[in-house]
């Protein structure tokens, strides 16, 4: 390579870095300027949402070659997904992917570099306008003023609606829920300000004769200043002349106090029946049987969103690879068993050739040891070597020869033999 060749191909690549700067800017610009798509506001849809999202975002996934089911490291995608842009990482940018799938829409943009993508930025579901180009019937994408057709833009509708344009988000299929979620919400923090069921007196009629209405909301105004409020509690109430303090309470309070918990309870079953979340999960509760709880939670609320993003993703494979590179995710990091369930499963497995002993000790997070790639096999615990087999082959091949050369004993029996 001469001397021009290098100053063209750096003049080349700082031009395109700063237009990457330039997309990545304008993207950010509308992102501060429209608001992002509206999520569920209430503290049950939030924790439900939460822990699905950073599940999936901490799922670990790679490209596998079809034909010998062995992980293709060395891809270029590879690297895109561990830093899909230099603005976001790969946790942050899945997390905030999986909030728009549960608002309807995933948008990603893919910033090209001769034939290769080397960048992925999320669009707004809020400002992007979906329509269909007229002669191709293809999806078009309008975005900051600009189109982008669908060899730009992957687009991933959630499985909650799709009506052939865009998806439709689980907070405006189950609005009811959701609505009546907050609206309980709501409720209870105003109950609990107002202490459910109690009020304060404040019997002034022996220091005012003839009150106006000033004078009552002046000394409303001074008390809820003095006393009322988080700020203010534990501050001693201080009794004047001619003014008596006194608390009403009616039977109402343990009633509602007690029907508030039993709504609740039944919000939070619902949210979590809408999310495929097991409600013990949601609440923190199960710490016994938490294989059997974790994977109910991978197979109903992981998996399906897992499949969506692993079809998009397959998408973002070259079209000559296909045919033999696929991507796919594995959900063992999210399976959670006890010290000594894993230890019997990696026993097994490892007696009967499945898992090396290095392969074990990584799924640990340990270091790996030398000679601590071999397999093994059940006969004797010998390792799964090329020189192993062939010397145990050849020795059972011994064997067989030595049969076949020894004299072959008569059936006939000697006994009698000395008889004349």
């Amino acid at each position: 390579m001469g001397l021009k060749d290098l100053f063209t191909r750096k003049k080349q690549k700082t031009e395109a870095a700063a237009q990457l700067q330039k997309i990545a800017a304008e993207i950010l610009r509308i992102y501060t300027s429209h608001s992002d798509a509206i999520t569920g506001h209430d503290a049950t849809s939030f924790s439900a949402q939460d822990i699905i999202c950073s599940a999936f975002a901490s799922l670990s996934g790679s490209f596998f070659d079809r034909n010998t089911r062995q992980a293709v490291k060395d891809h270029y995608l590879e690297h895109l997904l561990q830093r899909p842009n230099f603005d976001e990482d790969k946790f942050l940018f899945f997390y905030s992917c999986a909030k728009d799938y549960f608002n309807g829409n995933v948008y990603l943009y893919k910033h090209e570099l001769d034939g290769e993508i080397v960048s992925l930025f999320r669009l707004n579901p809020a400002s992007v306008q979906v329509q269909r180009d007229t002669l191709s019937n293809r999806k078009q994408y309008g975005y900051g003023g600009k189109t982008y057709t669908d060899d730009e833009v992957i687009h991933i509708p959630s499985r909650f609606g799709y009506n052939g344009l865009k998806g439709s988000g689980i907070f405006d299929e189950c609005k009811t829920i959701f609505n009546n979620t907050a609206e309980l919400d709501e409720y209870i923090n105003n109950s609990f300000n107002n202490a459910i069921g109690n009020r304060l007196l404040i019997d002034i009629s022996k220091k005012y004769k003839n009150p106006k209405q000033e004078d009552i909301d002046q000394l409303k105004a001074l008390f809820i200043q003095n006393y009322a409020g988080v700020q203010n509690a534990g501050t001693p109430v201080i009794k004047t002349d001619n003014i008596e303090y006194s608390a009403i309470e009616t039977n109402a309070k343990d009633n509602r106090a007690n029907q508030l918990v039993e709504n609740r309870t039944f919000q939070e079953g619902e949210v979590a029946k809408l999310f495929r979340v097991p409600l013990s999960l949601l609440k923190g509760t199960e710490t016994t049987n938490l294989e059997a709880l974790y994977t109910m939670f991978i197979e109903n609320a992981i998996r399906p969103l897992a499949m969506s993003f692993e079809q998009a993703i397959n998408r973002l494979i070259p079209y000559e690879e296909r045919a033999y590179l696929y991507f796919e995710y594995s959900y063992n990091s999210l399976l959670k068993t006890s010290l000594q369930a894993r230890i019997d499963a990696y026993a097994k497995q490892l007696t009967n050739g499945m898992l090396s002993m290095n392969e074990v000790r990584h799924k640990e997070n340990m270091p790996g040891i030398e000679a601590g790639d071999y397999h093994f096999f059940p006969a004797n615990m010998m390792p799964v070597t090329e020189e192993v087999i062939q010397a145990y082959m050849a020795k059972s091949k011994a064997v067989q020869q030595d049969l076949k050369t020894q004299p072959q004993e008569s059936d006939h029996s000697p006994l009698g033999d000395d008889k004349t």
